[in-house]
């Protein structure tokens, strides 16, 4: 009787068994998973209404290319005049607290002041300080100008990717943005990569991605890997950064990345076909001796 997990074949049936050996991996491979081109972090801008308000005027469209600090959309914010004149408020009053101060401080030189009163004035300068830095970082968000319009302008330089802003529509404080811009000269390329295959992808791997709108190959290098993989299809974004390269991009472009994969001297490689699935476990059969094999666990 042969122990668990050993065969025996006849020595009739022995020639239609292939054996070949084990060995390490001698060459590396390649994923190949799908890609897309999307804009880089921080290359997308996003701008809303800071006030509550109503368009006045929409300068862009989609598509457009702007410079940074371009108008886009011209508001009407009634708040906007109330922020403003507080800054001119705050500035009144501290002008009149420092010539308070100032009085306090030679009348006290002359021997006729009082300290304590000093005290209260230097008090009511520091006060109305914050109080105009408090209203100074309110106009900041409004910008410059007078009375209520409010001009949102771009702040960095790009394309219109989205407009949402009409003439007349009613906009609200921390909504959802009214203009879009992307930065067409900063994008990357995005490959979703399987869960399984994501402990074979080291950052720095060369990459080339092929794209059906384009004639030829571009080249680049993995800069990324995903730490989250998605619930759905379990894949993990790869974020790979292209080489120099001339051909125009556009985000959103689909195609196909091939990852180039790497393995430790611990790797080995086995036929296929000697791989078999035996419940839950995953075997190949060993040969003890030419009509002897035992079977072993492998996780592939």
């Amino acid at each position: 009787d042969l122990p668990d997990g050993m065969v025996r074949v006849p020595a009739a049936s022995r020639q239609f068994v292939v054996v070949e050996a084990a060995g390490p991996v001698t060459e590396d491979g390649a994923l190949r998973v799908p890609a897309r081109v999307e804009f880089k972090d921080g290359a997308v801008s996003q701008v809303g209404a800071p006030l509550d308000g109503r368009v006045v005027h929409v300068h862009v469209s989609t598509g457009d290319t702007v410079r940074a600090g371009s108008p886009l959309v011209t508001l009407d914010c009634p708040e906007a005049a109330s922020v403003r004149a507080a800054v001119d408020t705050a500035n009144a009053s501290l002008l009149e607290a420092r010539a308070s101060l100032d009085r306090e401080r030679r009348m006290l030189e002359e021997g006729i002041g009082i300290e304590r009163e000093k005290l209260a004035a230097e008090t009511k300068v520091t006060e109305l300080e914050a109080e105009l830095a408090r209203a100074q970082a309110s106009t900041s968000f409004v910008g410059p100008g007078a009375g209520t319009a409010v001009m949102l302008r771009a702040p960095i330089a790009g394309t219109i990717i989205t407009r949402k802003a009409t003439e007349g529509m009613a906009v609200q404080r921390g909504t959802e943005p009214l203009v879009e811009i992307g930065d067409p000269s900063s994008l990357w390329v995005v490959a979703d990569v399987f869960e399984r295959d994501l402990p074979l992808v080291r950052q720095g791997a060369t990459a080339r991605v092929e794209l059906p709108s384009l004639q030829q190959t571009l080249a680049g290098n993995v800069v990324s890997v995903g730490a989250v993989v998605s619930s759905g299809l379990r894949t993990a974004p790869v974020r790979i950064s292209l080489s120099l390269h001339t051909t125009p991009l556009r985000p959103g472009m689909y195609g196909r990345a091939d990852i180039a994969v790497g393995h430790d001297a611990s790797s080995l490689t086995l036929p296929t076909e000697a791989v078999l699935v035996k419940g839950k476990d995953t075997v190949v059969y060993v040969e003890k001796s030419p009509t002897t094999f035992e079977r072993r666990a492998v996780v592939v």
